[in-house]
């Protein structure tokens, strides 16, 4: 589920490692601060962090395969809007 617009997608993806990264707060990394944007519904494993000091995100699942019908497909739209206002 994507956090921030509570959209639930149907993913490929594994559970075989995961992040540890708090749900209820943002977190520090050596990188930056950083929020959990996406979770999984079945057992609450982070799949997605925003990072809040960074034009940078990241999700643990395989947006490209289209397990449901292209749900993930909006994450290379947010992609581009970043390299667009990166320049």
């Amino acid at each position: 589920m994507d956090r921030k617009t509570g959209k639930v997608e149907v993913t490929a993806h594994n559970h075989g490692f995961a992040v540890d990264a708090p749900l209820d707060r943002d977190s520090d990394t050596p990188f930056g601060r950083v929020r959990v944007s996406h979770v999984c519904l079945n057992d609450d494993v982070v799949e997605g962090l925003e990072c809040l000091d960074r034009l940078a995100f990241s999700v643990q699942y395989h947006p490209e395969a289209a397990a449901g019908p292209h749900d993930s497909a909006y994450l290379f739209d947010r992609f581009v809007e970043l390299m667009e206002a990166s320049r």
